[in-house]
């Protein structure tokens, strides 16, 4: 078993969670940070928006905030300076400024703690309204609305606060204590914040903070408030899927709308305030006049909606549905005017919003926002370069290009700093995989296959089915004859790559570890595999078929959360459940007398000359000289943790993959 591991060499797989696509402009200096060569993509867009005039668009992302020119489509701006990701946009009425709202330190992308506020004139950044500094404190942003006049910005924080600035300048304004709000809207005169908390609805006094009247309005917790255009009532949808209208000065009931509906997916009211659409969760759409009472359309529809809004101007209204589709109604009757479909294998819709002038429909499925001209019904123009969370890259042959996966699989030209091509399946790209020679790509997919890819004419050649759960490691033999992947069914498959035929299955549960290697030979295959309450090295000839060792050795596996092996195959690094870094010599399975005693990293990757170690801890990347134990060198940039780092054949380049959804190309010439 000793001899063999001395004779093993790394191959780099690469597996990941989820999807997206493009690359981002490196012009705009905020983008690229120190020693970064070019950095791909612009993250992961949680919300955007139009400005009121309709000339601008903001993009929330996880690494910044994104301003488009409305017309070009083009980036205007980059802002940065939150701590984490960027999870909302909200637009003053007057045009003048905007709020972004961050998640804050810890990062959460489920928890928004920041807020700033931006001049949307000069882009510039006006004050930071809410700032997290302590990392214990947890506290969220439920609601952020501004005033219909623009002059006030509210904050509602999940510590039972309403935080009121100034919506030009950001100074702060007042605070308002004793409930935790969900939703939040002013009166038309901006002189009233009507707020729901809970299954209460409360009207407080803009000026001086002081409750006017509160109601029980709803069984469950109010989810969303609206007042009627003549400011005479307000409209509140609960989680008891009712909507009730209420009198805007005294709070006393009015009437209430009954749909027979089990549960209500989504509401919205038209801007003139005379109708309102409610979607349920039996995909039923149901329209109503607010004056009346009355429903004036229910529409039936096959297909699994989630989101409904009315258009600006009132004349339609649009639903998100599976599948990748989007559907346009007339307000007026109910008729369906269009069916839009994603294109290429996009089945997913994230977020859409209609433009002021009610005109065009912009749609984003997590990687493009696509912009439908609703008199034409086709696309007018893209936004791209947005991605999910990409799970790994990799270095094609002699470095000049980058192969990384989210649920999309994208070539990038090194030397052009551009896309080169992208591949899409029908099932997400899970893992990735190029064999020495460069010919051959293999993408591991949800769909539980690998497909083989010609990679010198980047053409579909061959699909590898076998699997019955999604394949998330891949791996090329060193002659390139030979691919294995890995599978959540707890297996691992060998493959014959130029007839596609299955020759071996292992039976392996290697579900926590991301590389699989090969002997230089081809001949033998080795990977971390769980056995029971262990972890184990386990050796596999692919010749013969069969396991032929599987020990414990001296290294105590389980308290390791990564390794690598050296391109000499004389030594195996590893990091703990600490994050320390520890050496092992290859052939007798002991401790090596390298010491590195302050350096800290998750995942670790040898350089190829065998002297350089890249540790991977949290969202940055240090690199260590094995001799000296000295640190060479911190790579920062990213806004989140690391999924992968892979040096260059040379040595002189690192690629790092990151949650934040892009990948960075890194200059180590230094």
């Amino acid at each position: 078993m000793k001899t063999l591991i001395g004779q093993v060499i790394i191959a780099i797989i690469v597996s990941l969670p989820w999807c997206s696509v493009c690359l981002a402009q490196d012009y705009i200096d905020k983008y690229l940070p120190d020693d970064a060569i070019a950095r791909f993509g612009k993250g992961y867009a949680f919300d955007f928006a139009y400005s009121p005039d309709g000339q601008q668009i903001a993009v929330a992302s996880t690494i910044g905030v994104w301003l488009y020119d409305t017309e070009t489509k083009l980036e205007k701006n980059f802002l940065t300076g939150h701590k984490g990701y960027v999870k909302e946009i909200v637009f003053n009425p007057n045009g003048r400024t905007f709020v972004s709202i961050g998640s804050g330190i810890l990062n959460s992308p489920y928890d928004p703690a920041e807020a700033k506020l931006w001049n949307l004139k000069s882009e510039e950044l006006i004050s930071y309204l809410i700032e997290v500094t302590d990392p214990r404190d947890e506290s969220g942003i439920s609601s952020v609305v501004f005033s219909p006049d623009g002059k006030t910005v509210a904050i509602a924080l999940d510590d039972s606060t309403i935080r009121l600035f100034d919506g030009i300048t950001g100074e702060p304004k007042s605070t308002i204590k004793g409930h935790d709000y969900q939703a939040l809207i002013f009166s038309p005169d901006s002189k009233t914040l009507v707020g729901g908390s809970g299954e209460m609805i409360r009207f407080l006094n803009v000026a001086t903070g002081e409750l006017q009247t509160e109601f029980a309005a709803h069984a469950n917790s109010v989810k969303t408030i609206n007042y009627s255009a003549d400011a005479k009532t307000i409209i509140s949808h609960g989680e008891d899927s009712n909507v009730i209208i209420w009198d805007a000065e005294t709070g006393a009931f009015l009437s209430i709308y009954k749909s027979n509906m089990k549960e209500i997916s989504s509401v919205d009211y038209s801007r003139d305030g005379k109708s309102l659409v409610v979607l349920g969760s039996d995909n039923t759409i149901i329209l109503w006049n607010t004056h009346t009472g009355e429903k004036t359309q229910t529409i039936n529809n096959e297909l699994e909606l989630y989101d409904v809004r009315f258009s600006p101007d009132g004349t339609t209204f649009a639903c998100d549905a599976d599948n990748g589709t989007m559907l346009l109604f007339e307000a007026a009757t109910g008729t369906l005017l269009h069916q839009f479909k994603m294109p290429g294998v996009s089945n997913y819709v994230s977020d859409f919003k209609y433009s002021p002038d009610s005109k065009t429909l912009a749609v984003y499925d997590g990687s493009e926002i696509f912009f439908w001209n609703l008199n034409s019904f086709e696309i007018h123009s893209t936004i791209t370069d947005y991605s999910d969370v990409v799970g790994g890259a990799i270095f094609g042959p002699n470095d000049k290009i980058l192969v990384s996966v989210d649920d999309i699989v994208r070539i990038w030209d090194i030397e052009e700093n551009k896309l080169q091509r992208k591949i899409e399946a029908q099932g997400n790209a899970i893992a990735i995989a190029l064999s020495s020679d460069g010919k051959n790509l293999a993408i591991g997919t949800s769909d539980d296959t690998i497909l083989l890819w010609d990679a010198i004419n980047w053409k579909h050649s061959r699909t590898l089915e076998g699997h019955t759960n999604t394949v998330f490691l891949s791996v090329f033999s060193p002659n390139g004859k030979v691919v294995a992947s890995a599978s959540y069914e707890d297996t691992i498959k060998i493959w014959d790559v130029q007839t596609g035929d299955l020759q071996y299955t292992f039976n392996a549960d290697i579900s926590d570890s991301r590389k699989l290697l090969f002997s230089p030979d081809g001949r033998y295959l080795m990977g971390i595999v769980k056995v029971e309450d262990d972890t184990k090295i386990c050796t596999w000839d692919i010749v013969a078929g069969e396991l032929i060792t599987s020990t414990d050795t001296e290294i105590d596996v389980d308290e390791y959360s990564s390794m690598d092996f050296s391109y000499d195959g004389l030594t195996i690094v590893t990091t703990d459940d600490q994050f320390n870094i520890h050496f092992w010599n290859v052939a007798t399975g002991r401790r090596k007398d390298i010491f590195i005693p302050n350096a800290k990293g998750y995942d670790v990757a040898f350089s190829p000359d065998n002297m350089t170690v890249a540790l991977e801890f949290s969202d940055k990347i240090s690199l260590w000289d094995i001799e000296t134990g000295e640190l060479r060198k911190t790579l920062e940039g990213h806004i989140s943790a690391l999924n992968s780092i892979v040096f260059s054949s040379d040595g002189t380049k690192l690629v790092s993959s990151c949650r934040d959804c892009t990948v960075i190309l890194w200059d180590l010439t230094d």
